[in-house]
This record gives structure tokens, sequence and C-alpha cells, in this order.
């Protein structure tokens, strides 16, 4: 890793200009978090689950979907996390609103279908109504219940709200509606995202993937590159993952992950493979034919090309550092939301726990792209939920809108999950033991811990810069 830093800190010069994302390089330091391994049971213990939902899932934010899903009145998006099913609508006066998707006459799943357009929600047990905005349409036959002799409550029997609000657009929602502003509780990590412009994104594909494993096994799976030479071999041929840049921002994270070059772990740094030809030398588009230098060297060549076609291109490309231009930014929002990007592309991960068994979590890839001006919007393959016991094709689960050789990652990362559930409830097992390329994940568990025992709260997050270590007058270093 110290090489690739080098080359690039030293054949780059970083654009001047007032970037809203502070770059990796120079590296700066984190603080020390210690060295105590992390105990296995919080990833089968159902008592640990309902700690998690009682002090986690009811009162951070969590993502739903892209905000121009719900486009049009009346359209509307269903969404579940844990026990619990949201209902997303925008109504007849055009704002956005979410729902306990719960009838308030036996507790019926309302609306049963992912996403659709209605004026009304009719419940088809026994056909009360409520309008889009959440407020009772109708009740049937209210002259058979006596409570309401008086009249029907109709304030009482509104659906219950959550909080709602919009970020780069997207949508998110919070079950606590006492909580603190949604771009408050992103923080500094959230300005950096901005520069790629999410607003002009279009989402083209959305998968579901259920997996035998604790849903924090998934989110620790995606944290850190230190298993790549060993899982990924093919990724270390085109990209680096060996003693990768890792900051904590407050109680969120990121890293930087090298594209389009060799890790220093290779032994043959120089030679184009087909391998590295399909993914690093296609970021050179037209000027890949004439490029004669070290595979290792593609990003800077990259970074080159895109400073000069800065003025022409339709992407954001004068806002972003250097790295940017090339490399791959990983944030990751706590609790279950990662957000892994370069300027055109990029996809979110979402992990979500299962509605009762700690030994299961739902693993959502939403693949997100940007539209050159004038080209037509991408039909988006229908949603659907692999489960881990139908043998699922990595590959056939996207329809053509993710690299099949990336996929097979993932197949790799899904492989693990049920091993990983298995070992940790071993009797022999004494706790995760950590490196320093781990760092996201004991930051992850110690705020998970932290939330749990009520240290943290989303009204009392840590600065941003809280564990990065500062230089002169509280700079970060």
């Amino acid at each position: 890793m110290a090489k690739i830093e080098q080359e690039f800190l030293a054949r780059e010069n970083p654009r001047e200009g007032d970037f809203q994302a502070r770059p990796f390089m120079p590296r700066v330091g984190n603080v020390d978090l210690g060295t105590e391994p992390v105990d296995g049971q919080r990833f089968y213990s159902p008592a640990f689950m309902q700690a998690e939902w009682d002090t986690i899932w009811t009162k951070t934010w969590q993502i739903v979907t892209r905000v121009d899903d719900l486009s049009e009145p009346g359209a509307f998006f269903v969404h579940e996390l844990g026990k619990e099913s949201f209902l997303f609508v925008k109504g007849n006066d055009g704002v956005i609103r979410g729902f306990y998707n719960v009838c308030q006459h036996r507790g019926n799943r309302l609306v049963q279908a992912e996403d659709g357009e209605a004026d009304a929600f009719t419940c088809p047990f026994h056909g009360w109504q409520w309008n889009n905005d959440g407020s009772v349409k109708t009740v049937a036959d209210p002259q058979f219940f006596r409570q309401w002799d008086n009249g029907v409550p109709y304030d009482e029997l509104a659906l219950p709200p959550v909080r709602v609000e919009t970020w780069a657009g997207w949508l998110w929602f919070n079950m606590d509606l006492d909580t603190i502003p949604l771009k408050d509780y992103l923080g500094e990590p959230a300005e950096h995202l901005e520069t790629y412009e999410f607003e002009k994104f279009d989402m083209i594909d959305y998968q579901t993937f259920e997996w035998n494993g604790n849903w924090k096994h998934a989110v620790d799976a995606f944290n850190e590159s230190y298993h790549f030479a060993s899982l990924h071999p093919d990724m270390i041929e085109f990209g680096e993952g060996h003693d990768i840049p890792i900051e904590l921002l407050g109680i969120h994270s990121r890293m930087l992950n090298f594209n389009s070059t060799v890790s220093e772990v290779v032994d043959d740094r120089d030679t184009i493979t087909p391998l590295r030809d399909h993914f690093a030398l296609k970021g050179l588009g037209s000027h890949a034919a004439g490029y004669s230098g070290s595979a290792k060297d593609i990003h800077l060549e990259i970074v080159r090309q895109r400073r000069e076609q800065e003025d022409d291109s339709y992407l954001p490309l004068k806002r972003m550092n250097d790295e940017q231009l090339v490399h791959q930014y990983h944030y990751t929002f706590f609790p279950n939301t990662t957000f892994t990007q370069t300027p055109g592309s990029g996809v979110v991960f979402r992990y979500r726990p299962h509605a009762t068994d700690p030994n299961k979590c739902y693993y959502d890839f939403l693949i997100m792209q940007q539209r050159a001006p004038g080209s037509p919007k991408r039909e988006r393959p229908p949603h659907k939920i692999h489960r881990h016991r139908e043998r699922v094709n990595y590959g056939e689960a996207f329809d053509g809108t993710f690299d099949p050789i990336l996929a097979n990652v993932l197949a790799q990362d899904g492989s693990n999950m049920e091993t990983m559930q298995a070992g940790v409830k071993s009797d022999s097992f004494k706790g995760m033991n950590l490196c320093e390329q781990e760092l996201r994940l004991r930051h992850f568990h110690q705020t998970i811990d932290k939330f749990i025992s009520g240290e943290l709260t989303t009204k009392t997050l840590p600065p941003s810069d809280a564990y990065l270590l500062k230089g002169p007058r509280g700079t970060v270093r």
C-alpha cells in the first residue's frame, strides 16, 4: 500500500480548490480503540437482538429508496425492517409521508404489495380504508362498535407515522419522532458524498439476498479489505485492498480501495492481463488502446485524462479530488448503510435484521448510475429476495446490471455467512481478534455497545472528527 500511495502523491498534484470530500492521502491517524476480543454471543443471542431493536433500530435513521420512486401523487413503497413493515406514500397534496403498515382494526398488514399507486388503501380483511395522507377514509359498519356510540375517533385511528426526511435524492425514515434531523445524523460523511451529486443518479437495480448469518456478519464482511487476498484473489489483480486508508467519522466510518492498479502482494504488477484489461484499462475508454505503461499505474493515467475532460464531462469531476476520480470511496453510515462510490456509478449496501431469528439477515444491493444527458432511463429489473436455500446464482440475480465477475465476489462473501454464524456459537470461540485493517469493525461493535448501554444516543453523537488524531490547534493531522 505504501508504494501505491507514494506513487499517487508523487505523480499527481492535488487539484486546488475547496472540495467537499477531504482526501484520504496523506493519511490521518485514528485513536487507539484497544485490542480486546469482540465477543461472539452478540451474533446469536435473542436478548442481544432485542437490545439492538430497542436502542438502535427504533432510534436511528434508515435509508428506504429513491425519492423519484415516489414522484407522482399516490405512489407508494413498502419497506420492511425487522418485525415492522412501513408504508411510504406521496399524498395527493404532494407530501411524502411514512407510516407503520398496519391496519388499526385487527392488526393486518394493510398494504401487501411492494409498490404501486393508490388514492386510498383498503384492508383486504374487513374493508377499512385509509387515505394516502394516513387519515381514515372508511370504517366499515361503525354502528357495530358500541364503544363508538358517540362518534368514531378518526384521529386515533389514523395510521401511526414515522419521521421522514430526504438527502441526496434518497428517502430516509426514523421510528423516533423526536430524533435529530437526518443531516445532523449523517454528519461530515454526507457532505463528502454530496460531491457525487446523487440527485442525478438512477437506481438501475435492487436485489435482496437472505443469508443464514447475523446482520453484523454482513456489515463486517464489507467494512474491511483485509480478506481480499484470501477470499477474492481476482480483486487484488486490478485493485488494492492491502493496508488501505481508514477513517472513523463519529459513529460512521470510511475507507479507500484503490482501483485500476495492482496490489503490492502480487508479484507481477506490470503485465496487462485480460482481467486487468477488463477492469482497469476500461477506465481509459477510447484511450485504452494507446496505453503502454504498467498495469499498476493505470489509475494515474485515468486521473490525468479525467482532469483534462472535466470541463466537458456531464459528471461533476470538478467537484472531486483526484482520489475520487478513479478510486472507490467506501462509506458506512451506522448502523447499516454503505455507499461504495466512483464518479458515475456506485452501489448501496443495506443490511437488515431478520424479524425473529438472529441467525438470519437480509443483504440489499442497490445499484446506482448517472446517465449521460439525453440517454433513456434504464428499466429496472423486478426486485426479488434470493434465499440461501435456493442455491443462488449471483450472476443471474442481476439482469445484466452487474458484472458477472463482481457478482461472483458477492457469492464469495455470502458463502461465509452460514459458517461464520455456526463458528461464533462454538464453546471454543473466545471472541474476534481484530487487526488494524479491521478497525472499522471494532469501532462498529463498540458503537453498538454504547447505544445499548445508553452511553450514546442520536442526541449525544460524537463529532465527525472525534476518533481522528488531531494536530496543532485541533486540526486533523
